[in-house]
């Protein structure tokens, strides 16, 4: 016969080491989240969409009859959206792409449809100063995550303890 308060601590211990992948795939985001400058190159990003967007719909014969000065806000939201995606994938080549950005972004207020309607300059310039002014955490802020997050585990195990004693 088997003793059912020996079976049940085996079941609390696989149900508390197991972690939802839904749960880590969320940790996995947060932490490249917060090993990039992530909320800079999204800015960035959308800064370079609004920019090309009045002209990412149009087919070829636009391009052809209006010319090279139809291209530039292509190109101009283009470059902001590769410089997003530079400072996104290389943390550490940040500063050139960055510099690149912010001078698109003012060159767009002439040359694409003020900017994408000032509001694409306007996000290409805070997003491209906030990924030059990014910095990576030091170790002191990575242990005090890595406290806070142990701390986190601690109080989850014990509600789990509560919980399983409480249906017992």
């Amino acid at each position: 016969m088997i003793n059912d308060s020996t079976a049940a601590p085996e079941a609390a211990t696989t149900t508390t080491s197991s972690v939802s992948p839904l749960r880590s795939g969320w940790n996995a985001f947060t932490h490249f989240r917060r090993t990039r400058p992530f909320w800079g190159a999204l800015i960035l990003g959308a800064g370079g969409y609004f920019v090309g967007r009045p002209l990412l719909g149009a087919g070829w014969g636009f391009y052809t009859s209006v010319g090279a000065h139809g291209l530039t806000p292509i190109i101009l939201g283009g470059g902001m959206v590769a410089a997003a995606a530079i400072s996104l994938i290389l943390p550490a080549q940040r500063h050139f792409p960055s510099i690149i950005a912010m001078m698109l972004s003012i060159a767009s207020l002439p040359l694409a449809n003020l900017g994408g309607w000032i509001i694409g300059m306007l996000l290409g310039i805070v997003g491209s100063g906030l990924c030059f002014a990014w910095a990576p955490y030091s170790d002191k802020q990575l242990a005090k995550f890595a406290a806070r997050a142990e701390r986190r585990a601690a109080r989850r195990a014990g509600r789990r303890r509560v919980s399983d004693s409480i249906a017992a």
